[in-house]
C-alpha cells in the first residue's frame, strides 16, 4: 500500500469502456427519430449548417460525461496518507572509565587516558536513541554524568573527567555498583555497563565479582574492557592532590578478574594492548547492544468521490439548460 490515490473499487472503472457505445447510441436514436416537415418547405431543402446546429449535440455528450463521473465516483477514488510511528526499546548505558594515576602512562599516544576519552567519544556519537551516563573512578568513584540523552553534555563532562579530587587507587567494585545505581530504576529493556580500567581492585568496600553477581539479578549487564600492557614506566604523572611528579607509575591489568566480573553479569571481557584494539572493542559492544526500533505505519484515508458526484450534477444540469433554451431541438 502506498500514499496517493488509490480506487477502493477497482472493477468499476471497466463501464468506462462502455461511455462510447452509449455516446453513439444515443446519437444514432437522435438521428433516426421521426421529425415533423413543414409542408411550405420545398422537396430536398437542407436547412444551413449554423452554430446551433453544429453544437446540437453537446448536451448528449455532457450525459455521457456525467455518466462517465458517476461511474468514476462509485469506484471510490480515495487519497490515502502515511506516518510512520517508531517505537524505541532503547538501550540504557553507564560508562565507568577509570581515570586513576596509572591512565596517565603514554604506552598509548598521547596518554591512555586521553586515547580512551577519544575511542568513548566515539562511541557516544554513534548512539543517538540511548540514554548514557558516565562514572569515573580512581580510589573512589564519582558520577560525572547521571543517564541522558543530551550528548553535547555528556561529551563536555567526558572530556573534563579527571582524577582530581579522587583518592588514588582502583576501587572497580564500588564503580560497579555506584554505575548500578544508575540503572536500576531504568525502564530500558536492556541495561548495561561498559568498564575500562588498566588496574586490578586495590581499593573499596565491595570486591567487583561480588558487585557484578549482585548487579546481574537486576538484569544489568556488564562488559569489561583491560587496556593497555602490563609493566612499570617511568614518566611525569599528575596526582590526585594536582601536584605533578616524576617517577615510576605501575600497571598490572587483572584480565582474569575482569573476565569472570563480565562472565558473572551475562557480559565479554575485551583486551585492548592499544588505541586500534580499543576501538575494535567499543565496536564489539555497539554491535552487541543495539537499540530495537519498531516502526508502525498509520494509514488515513480521505474520500474523493463527492467530486465526481458534484461534477455528475453540474453536467447534468447544463445539459438540461442547454436543451431547454438554446439548443431545445423542436418536433
Amino acid at each position: 500500500m502506498m500514499p496517493g490515490t488509490d480506487w477502493q473499487h477497482p472493477w468499476v472503472l471497466w463501464f468506462l469502456l462502455a461511455l462510447p457505445l452509449a455516446g453513439w447510441i444515443g446519437w444514432t436514436v437522435r438521428r433516426i427519430a421521426p421529425r415533423m416537415r413543414h409542408p411550405g418547405l420545398p422537396a430536398g431543402f437542407a436547412p444551413r449548417r449554423s452554430l446551433r446546429r453544429i453544437l446540437s449535440p453537446v448536451p448528449l455528450w455532457l450525459k455521457v460525461a456525467a455518466l462517465g463521473c458517476v461511474v468514476l465516483g462509485l469506484a471510490r477514488p480515495v487519497h490515502r496518507t502515511a506516518w510512520n510511528e517508531d517505537s524505541v526499546n532503547g538501550v540504557d548505558i553507564v560508562l565507568a572509565l577509570d581515570v586513576s594515576t596509572s591512565m596517565q602512562i603514554k604506552d598509548v599516544k598521547p596518554s591512555r587516558e586521553e586515547a580512551a576519552k577519544d575511542v568513548i567519544a566515539r562511541f557516544i556519537a554513534g548512539r543517538d536513541r540511548d540514554r548514557m551516563g558516565l562514572v569515573a573512578f580512581a580510589g573512589r568513584p564519582v558520577t560525572r554524568c547521571p543517564l541522558t540523552t543530551d550528548r553535547n553534555v555528556l561529551r563536555d563532562l567526558l572530556d573534563s573527567t579527571s582524577n582530581q579530587g579522587l583518592d588514588d587507587g582502583t576501587a572497580i567494585g564500588d564503580a560497579l555498583l555506584m554505575a548500578g545505581n544508575r540503572l536500576k530504576k531504568s525502564p530500558a529493556k536492556s541495561k548495561v555497563i561498559v568498564l575500562l580500567t588498566d588496574g586490578q581492585s586495590n581499593m573499596g568496600s565491595v570486591d567487583p565479582l561480588s558487585a557484578a553477581k549482585a548487579l546481574a539479578t537486576l538484569g544489568i549487564r556488564i562488559h569489561t574492557i583491560g587496556f593497555g600492557t602490563v609493566g612499570t614506566f617511568s614518566q611525569t604523572f599528575k596526582l590526585p592532590d594536582g601536584s605533578v611528579q616524576q617517577g615510576q607509575i605501575q600497571s598490572d591489568m587483572d584480565a582474569k578478574s575482569l573476565t569472570e566480573v563480565a562472565r558473572a553479569a551475562n557480559g565479554k571481557f575485551f583486551r585492548a594492548l592499544d588505541r586500534d584494539a580499543l576501538q575494535k572493542a567499543y565496536d564489539e559492544i555497539d554491535k552487541l547492544e543495539r537499540t530495537k526500533i519498531d516502526t508502525r505505519t498509520h494509514w488515513e484515508v480521505h474520500e474523493r468521490f463527492m467530486g465526481w458526484a458534484v461534477a455528475a450534477l453540474c453536467l447534468l444540469a447544463l445539459a438540461w439548460i442547454l436543451e431547454h433554451t438554446w439548443l431545445r431541438r423542436l418536433p
